[in-house]
């Protein structure tokens, strides 16, 4: 796949820990990959601000992008996956309540309320509401 300019800026800010996961990324389409890297941004733009939250581990669970807070345990597992051409999930540990916490907080989404958070591709992502979520996975065990 060819990356475009603006996936090389999405990249440039972060190396990818392994071959395995670049690889996942650079199979996406362009605007999938898109999405991605701004949420990863997000989730280690979390981890810096936010000293509880410590260092993130990215690695590939169940062959995708997944996210973990091993240093400090705060969190459950964040993992995002491609569903179809046009959408993508950002998937919870369905033993958690975040899935549902975030069903309540917005109701506007498409969430399963147990584990999933739907997203359209051509849709814009809203930095506001994603951070809170994803704060609520990568806090879980602080709260």
């Amino acid at each position: 796949m060819k990356i475009s300019s603006s996936n090389q800026k999405n990249t440039s800010k972060l190396k990818f820990p392994s071959e395995e996961v670049s690889s996942y990324y650079f199979n996406l389409t362009p605007v999938m990959f898109d999405k991605f890297m701004e949420i990863r941004n997000w989730i280690y733009e979390l981890s810096e601000k936010d000293p509880r939250i410590g260092e993130i581990d990215e690695c590939l669970k169940w062959g995708e992008p997944s996210f973990l807070t091993p240093k400090t345990k705060s969190g459950s597992t964040v993992r995002i996956a491609k569903v179809n051409e046009v959408e993508f999930a950002l998937y919870f540990n369905c033993k958690t309540t975040i899935a549902k916490e975030i069903a309540v907080e917005f109701p506007d989404w498409n969430c399963d309320g147990r584990r999933a958070v739907y997203f359209s591709v051509s849709k814009k992502l809203s930095k506001a509401k994603l951070t809170t979520c994803l704060k609520k996975a990568l806090l879980y065990h602080k709260r």
